[in-house]
């Protein structure tokens, strides 16, 4: 019966999924949306996270109440949160995995008092919230804090679903952290930060943000399905 279940599940995504989300061992892959194309550096992207039952992503003051603004992922799983754009440190125009990248909210942020640039940094080494206010490009020593990777998630057979890490070359001489990014709750904000090796890291699907609601749909499905799935292992 369970297996039946799964079965039926795996069936209900193949047909939403016009193309296969078929991976390849090369770290010189792109990074797939979840109808198995290539994320596009001139796209704009929903994140759409994988089993924690909460919603997209977008900014919110800082926990002092004061600038940068950090980096937080919406309660609502029906609130899919702002845009995003990934623009790769050599401007390739295919995102690929392993790869330095620039994340982008496209539109500038301007909530009182901040006025400031809504490219992901993190904060400090010290305090690793994810905040706004990084520069875009200039891969180096000075904008260290400003660049991520898109990695597989090693617990996911489906091939669409990643994580976002710091992890950054753009310095090989430079002292660095490589974590994934996480989330951690404080007041009912559910704010972004880098994660030890044994805490749970983000698991996200990159959802073009311009196509049609039927998508929309299937990444609906493909989120049940998981959380689906999830259910019947922890009573196998």
């Amino acid at each position: 019966m369970k297996t039946s279940l799964i079965t039926t599940l795996s069936f209900l995504i193949l047909t939403l999924a016009t193309q296969p989300l078929l991976g390849i061992s090369s770290n010189s892959e792109p990074v797939l949306d979840i109808i198995g194309n290539k994320v596009k550096s001139t796209l704009e992207y929903k994140l759409i996270p994988v089993l924690d039952g909460a919603g997209g992503f977008s900014t919110h003051l800082g926990t002092n109440g004061q600038c940068p603004l950090d980096v937080i992922q919406l309660s609502s799983p029906s609130e899919r949160g702002d845009n995003l754009r990934l623009l790769p440190y050599d401007n390739y125009k295919i995102v690929k995995v392993s790869t330095d990248v620039n994340l982008r909210f496209p539109v500038k942020v301007s909530v009182k008092p901040c006025n400031e640039e809504p490219l992901w940094k993190v904060d400090s080494y010290d305090d690793p919230l994810i905040v706004t206010g990084g520069s875009e490009g200039h891969p180096g020593a000075e904008t260290l804090l400003n660049w991520f990777k898109i990695e597989k998630a090693g617990n996911f057979s489906y091939g669409g679903v990643y994580n976002i890490v710091h992890c950054p070359s753009v310095c090989l001489s430079c002292p660095r952290r490589c974590n994934k990014i996480g989330v951690s709750t404080k007041d009912g904000v559910r704010r972004l930060l880098l994660v030890g090796d044994h805490e749970p890291a983000l698991n996200v699907l990159f959802f073009p943000s311009e196509e049609s609601s039927r998508l929309l749909q299937a990444a609906n499905a493909i989120s049940r399905f998981f959380e689906a799935a999830e259910a019947i292992s922890m009573t196998a």
